[in-house]
This record gives C-alpha cells, structure tokens and sequence, in this order.
C-alpha cells in the first residue's frame, strides 16, 4: 500500500531487524542465532495507538509453588516454548479496538518510496503485542475447559476429567509455559493439541525456566526439584569483573548498619552506575532462587540514589558471597503424609532497625514442600513503638502474603484445610492476634490489628511461638554472623530435608503442631 492512499491522521511507524544470540543458561554455550521483524514502538501514544498494553504473567511465587507441588506429589513438570510468539497472536481478540497498524520497509529491503505495510498480526515490538497474545491464549485455554488459578490471570487448572481425563496446571509466561500433571499419557496428549492450535517446541521434562535451571534428582528422594541459576551468576560475576574475587561466607558484613550518614554529598557517577548495575543483577536473583540475599538487596537497595563507597564495598561483598555460593538453589521434596502441600511461614523483624528512620524490618519466608516458595525482606511504612508493634506489622504483612498463597493453591486444587500457621518469636503479639489484650500498648495499631485478628478468627492463620534463636526469617531481618546464617540457610534453601522436621527442635506443640 503506498503512503499516499492511507486515511488522514493514519500513523506509520518505523521498523527494523531484530538479531540476538540465545545461550544455555547453564553452559552459556551457543544455541541459536535469531532474528526478527520488529515495529519500533517507542513512538506510540497511549489513546491514540493503543488502549492498553497490561499483559498479565505470573508472579515468580506461583512458578515455584507449581514446582513445589511436582515435587511433593510426584507430578510430571515439562515445558513448552511458543515459536515468534506474538505472530501468533490475533488482534481480534483484544477486547479493545486498537484500528490498524502501519509500518514503514525494514532497512536493507528495496521496496519503492511511500510503501508501507499493514501490520495484521502482532509483532514484537508493538505496545500491546503481549495483551493480546495473552487473550488469544486465554480464549484458547477456555475453550478447552480451564479456568484461572486463583489470583493469577495466566495460570491455569484443568479438574480431573474432561477431554484430557486428569488434573493440569500451566502457568504461562508470554512464551514460555510450564506444565504439571500426575499422568505423563495425559500431559503428552495436552501437549500435542497445544501444538496443532499453536506453533512451538515440546522441550520434554523442564530443565530450565525463565532464566532458573531446573534439576529432578530422583537418587536423592522421591520427587526431589531443585532450582538455581549457576550459570547466570556466573555471568553477573564476569560481567561486574568479580569472576576471580574471594569468597566470603554472608553477604553483608556481620553486624553492619548502613546509614545515610555513609553517602557523599556529592554522587560519583561512576560509582553509582557499578552500584546500580550489581543490584540490578542481584534483584532477580533474590525474585527467584536466592531468599538468603533478601536482606542484603533489601538494605543495599535504599541507596541506589545516593551510594557511597561503603555502600558499593557492600555491594561487592555480596558478589563475593555469590561466588562460594553460585551452586546453591531452592530444594523442594516430599515431606510425606500429613504435611505434604502443607503451607506454612516463618515471620520476624528487626524492631527499629533501619538507624536512619529508626522504622523497623520484615522479614518473612511461606514454605511447601520442604522449601520456601515466597519470601520477603523489607523496611517497614510505618514508625512502631515496641517490639511487639513491629511483630505484629510484620505478621500482618505475612498473612496478606498468605491469603495470595491460599487462593491460589486452592485454584490449582490442593486447598488448605487448616489454619496456616505462622511461626513467631514474640508472645505479646501471639497475644494480642487472639485477645484484646494490652489495649494501650496496642490501641493505635488500628487497621492492621483488626486485620490479623480477622484472619486468625476465620481459621486463615494461627500464629505459634518458636524460640527466637530458631526462627528461619531471622536472617531476613539483618545481617547475621555466618554461623547462624549457615543454619538458618538450610531451611532457607530446603537443603535440609524435611523441611518439617524443624518442628522437633523448636519444641512446637498441641494445636499448632497438629495443623503444621
């Protein structure tokens, strides 16, 4: 279509090829060349040339709860991947109407002067191009009888029964789908219709997933998953030139309190790009595989604006850590009758913690399955007036945490019948979760007492006393001496099996025992 012919006001945007190398994320050794037709959208307006561009994907923690579960039950974990993705997509699906889309010859091709081409499928590039491979998948999923899990948007359940005869979960992550199911006869056949309605790759029993490596050690245990990222840690060491560094045993220096008292007037640019570009690399680290580094990115992360040479010497600690520790993954296992998918957390937090603001610091950790599947280190909103405030801020935070966690594991059909039990450390705020009691010490908590209150009337949680020194989410809390960071690791990471077996030396007993 020449230019010349196009309706008044009809925008023509820019396009070009795409080239990039794909590696093994274990081997970073080569895979493939790629390259694709892209339309620059950087020049699009939103209400002009597209309604919206929201594309939901599941949040990391449903990724490892799906694996959790392969793991406890012994479900078969394979993945799909989605060959040039959004081609594939259909604009007609869009609940909005986006109009047509125009774009200019690539450079390199000899097209004459003033042609343009329609766009009619997705490509990448275009602002809504993942929302609407995300309907199409949808709409596809529907049809077939699947629903969505819980509060996730692109996971989806098949109940047992049906056109496949058994239960299914995919979690679909633009291209990339993982898949769980107890029959391998069930799951080829689900496979097989997924390929003839879309063009892709069935890449067997799931070795690796967004960026994680995946690793089914059946010698070490029925139905034992572990998951790390070896080979991008190795490649953030040779990236930040920390390759060949000392391996130190904690990721901060035991003890340390960053402050802003630390920051320079005046930021070094040079420094401050290092800075960035280490917690850039560590962030998704601690998102997927690494609940031990929470803390440190957590307090590291305050000073992105203003980072002073102790911050980035800590920075590059953490790196350190990293490379005596680039083997270690999350673990998850059967832990047997009885406590098999069985979800529960760890809460603690450091009361007026952060010397700068004086507000204190959460720190939690939800297991299941032998291993954590969410986790969090983080400063707190609000100024607390004592320990037990600050706890009970934290436990709070934990039991949204763990209202996400209840719905969807109910949507993927392993719902939880009891009160989740989270383990604290502090009585008063066991207390005050069950009675009104210390009404002047507790009056101003206000909203988030009415809340975890609720929640432990309608059974959702139970929170249950474990001694100080054995809470796992102490280390999410500060910056423990290598000792205790080693123990609290294990369970951190799953490495010690079962995951459970904690119960015994923390001396749990009666009603919370019986619901762990």
């Amino acid at each position: 279509m020449h230019r010349s012919s196009l309706p008044k006001g009809q925008r023509v945007f820019g396009s070009r090829f795409h080239y990039k190398i794909k590696r093994d994320n274990t081997s970073n050794t080569l895979q493939k060349l790629k390259v694709r037709l892209v339309i620059q959208g950087n020049r699009m307006e939103e209400g002009t040339d597209y309604e919206q561009s929201f594309a939901p994907v599941p949040r990391s923690t449903a990724g490892r709860a799906v694996i959790a579960l392969a793991a406890g039950n012994g479900l078969h974990l394979h993945a799909m991947d989605i060959t040039q993705a959004f081609i594939q997509a259909n604009w007609a699906d869009l609940p909005e109407d986006i109009g047509k889309v125009y774009i200019s010859p690539p450079p390199g091709v000899d097209e004459d002067e003033g042609i343009v081409y329609e766009v009619l499928r997705p490509l990448y590039g275009h602002v809504a191009s993942a929302r609407c491979l995300h309907f199409t998948l949808a709409k596809w999923f529907k049809e077939r009888g699947f629903v969505q899990a819980g509060f996730e948007e692109s996971v989806w359940t098949r109940p047992a029964g049906g056109k496949y005869g058994s239960d299914l979960i995919v979690s679909t992550h633009i291209d990339d789908l993982l898949c769980a199911c107890s029959s391998l006869d069930v799951l080829q056949r689900f496979k097989q219709d997924f390929l003839e309605s879309f063009d892709g790759t069935d890449d067997g029993e799931a070795k690796d997933y967004l960026g994680c490596e995946i690793i089914s050690d059946w010698k070490a245990g029925p139905g034992t998953i572990t998951i790390r990222q070896q080979g991008y840690i190795e490649r953030v060491l040779r990236a930040c030139g920390m390759e060949d560094c000392a391996p130190v045993s904690t990721p901060l220096t035991p003890g340390i309190h960053l402050s802003k008292r630390d920051s320079p007037d005046i930021v070094d640019p040079a420094l401050q790009r290092r800075y960035r570009m280490i917690l850039g690399f560590t962030g998704f680290l601690v998102q997927m595989t690494r609940p031990d580094l929470a803390f440190s990115y957590a307090a590291l992360s305050a000073f992105l604006a203003c980072p002073g040479v102790k911050h980035l010497g800590e920075a590059e600690h953490m790196l350190q850590y990293l490379r005596g520790t680039s083997t270690k993954g999350i673990t998850y296992s059967d832990p047997g009758p009885g406590k098999r998918n069985v979800l529960m957390g760890w809460v603690d937090s450091d009361f007026a913690g952060d010397p700068d603001t004086r507000k204190s610091v959460t720190g939690y950790v939800c297991s299941l399955n032998n291993g954590p599947i969410a986790w969090k280190a983080k400063r707190q909103s609000c100024v607390t007036l004592s320990s037990a405030e600050a706890e009970f801020v934290a436990a709070s935070i934990c039991g949204q945490e763990v209202i996400y966690l209840r719905s969807t594991l109910r949507g993927f059909g392993y719902e939880q019948k009891a009160a989740t039990v989270l383990y604290e450390d502090n009585a008063s705020c066991i207390a005050m979760s069950n009675n009104p009691v210390n009404p002047a010490g507790s009056r101003h908590i206000d909203t988030r007492l009415y809340f975890l209150r609720d929640m432990v009337r309608e059974g959702v949680l139970k929170l249950a006393k474990v001694d100080g020194t054995k809470n796992v989410a102490d280390a999410l809390t500060k910056s423990v001496p290598f000792p205790v960071l080693a123990k609290h690791r294990e369970y951190l990471l799953g490495t010690r099996t079962p995951f459970q077996a904690f119960f015994a030396s923390v001396g749990c007993t009666g009603a919370a025992a019986t619901a762990a």
